[in-house]
């Protein structure tokens, strides 16, 4: 809404029985049939360094659509400067790793705790 873009959330959970390109594909049916005159599509994706994935994503989705990677290999301060600027609380939501817990604030301090155990800060 704030960008005054249709903007459809897709569910792409594990184990629904459609693969991932139909999720896409799917959501960009509704939006298709809910705005008229819609062109080509652009999928903004906010990976910032898994070249692989970028690699999958370029050649299996650039035929249809327009890809855009705005915060590829952006700077990590830069990012956590941009995120304390925004003001919004960022909470982690979910985990697989000891060390994070849910519930938890990410900010600086739990970066930089992160970080001295070996993951990725913004991973």
């Amino acid at each position: 809404r704030h960008l005054g873009v249709p903007l459809v959330g897709v569910p792409l959970r594990r184990g629904s029985g459609e693969s991932y390109l139909d999720r896409i594909g799917g959501g960009i049916g509704l939006i298709r049939r809910r705005v008229p005159g819609v062109g080509r599509v652009t999928l903004v994706f906010g990976d910032l360094h898994l070249d692989h994935i970028r690699e999958w994503r370029d050649a299996e989705m650039s035929p249809r659509y327009e890809l855009e990677y705005p915060l590829w290999r952006a700077p990590y301060d830069g990012l956590m400067d941009d995120l304390e600027a925004s003001g919004i609380r960022t909470v982690v939501s979910a985990t697989t790793v000891d060390g994070v817990g849910v519930g938890e604030v990410y900010d600086r301090a739990m970066r930089a705790r992160v970080e001295a155990l070996g993951m990725d800060g913004f991973g």
